[in-house]
């Protein structure tokens, strides 16, 4: 049984790799989120000093933990100013803040509130040539947004398990072309060299203390395998259709607010915030949960991207849309939004 489990757990590194175009599955990591993912990398290069960029569309997941070791005196970080479908600009802005002691460039795939997507290859391009790591956070765009690692020279990628993956919660993926780079943050049981003190220095296991949530894995497994036959390409295709049907409709409307140009698949993701009248995003989203909608409002653990568009104080409500969505439930969505508008 327990052989069984191990083969039916690296599966899904296999499958997984193929996605990112990992060269090799051994470094394919199971965490239990994306967060816990990004914190492995960049407390493990951040542990050796240097400065650090990153986008003014950073999630929290990013921005914490070099804010914290900044605050430990390890790093220094800077953050790039992104421009909304202008990847040239955006990718300016980051030549811009390079400097000698320049060890790592992080950026999201899209901003988690806002849908606006980063030039991630021409960024990987960027840190190349200057001799600096990339890591990716593809947390919005996993499973939508095709990635090669290999091809792009992405050094590490990271992503939930339960956004575009398909998964359950409490699964997460980090991917690493430079292994060698990567430092333990958890130490204990892996399985094997149980006779040896010292935690294994390969990967997986030196990464995976513990026992793994093999059920998310297997649910995670089948989430990959979906994609993989669907193809990232026609998942987004979809998905922006439908979100470019909702941002029509809701540009129609007089007292709701869009923060962001129409979606387009090259420069966003099938994310659109709003907010409807004098209402907050909480509030808008507390309105919308009365007619049985499902959205997140308020401030999304991202404080960078709050105050590059200038939602800091009133937030907004964000709507999320997936390859599972139909025309008719936007269509119904639509309808619920209008109705509302005439009471706000």
């Amino acid at each position: 049984m327990g052989m069984e489990t191990a083969k039916t757990v690296f599966k899904c590194r296999e499958k997984a790799s193929e996605l990112f175009g990992l060269s090799n599955p051994e470094n394919l990591v199971f965490t239990k989120n994306c967060t816990e993912a990004l914190n492995i990398v960049l407390m493990s290069i951040g542990s050796e000093g240097g400065h650090f960029i990153i986008s003014d569309l950073e999630h929290n997941s990013v921005l914490r933990p070099l804010f914290e070791l900044e605050k430990r005196g390890k790093i220094s970080f800077s953050v790039a100013r992104t421009f909304e479908a202008e990847p040239e600009k955006t990718v300016e802005s980051f030549r811009k803040l390079i400097r000698s002691d320049t060890k790592m460039i992080a950026a999201t795939g899209s901003s988690n509130v806002f849908g606006i997507k980063l030039p991630l290859e021409m960024l990987s391009e960027l840190a190349h040539e200057h001799g600096i790591l990339f890591l990716g956070d593809l947390a919005q765009t996993a499973g939508s947004e095709k990635i090669n690692m290999k091809e792009s020279g992405m050094d590490f990628v990271c992503a939930p398990g339960h956004k575009g993956l398909l998964g359950p919660m409490g699964t997460g993926i980090l991917a690493a072309e430079r292994p060698e780079l990567l430092k333990p943050h958890l130490f204990g049981g892996t399985g094997t060299y149980s006779l040896v003190p010292r935690q294994p220095e390969g990967l997986p296991e030196m990464l995976e203390s513990g026992t793994l949530n093999v059920p998310g894995i297997c649910g995670l497994s089948a989430g990959i395998e979906k994609i993989l036959e669907t193809g990232e390409e026609n998942i987004a295709k979809k998905e922006i259709r439908l979100a470019k049907m909702l941002y029509g409709e809701l540009s129609k409307i007089d007292n709701i607010t869009l923060f962001t140009k129409i979606p387009e698949k090259e420069t966003h993701s099938a994310v659109l915030s709003f907010v409807l009248g004098d209402l907050n995003g909480e509030e808008t989203a507390a309105v919308l949960s009365e007619k049985g909608v499902a959205s997140r409002g308020g401030f999304h653990c991202a404080s960078l991207a709050h105050h590059k568009m200038g939602t800091e104080k009133r937030g907004t409500c964000r709507l999320s849309i997936g390859p599972m969505n139909t025309q008719e439930e936007i269509l119904k969505l639509i309808g619920i939004i209008k109705s509302l508008s005439k009471k706000y």
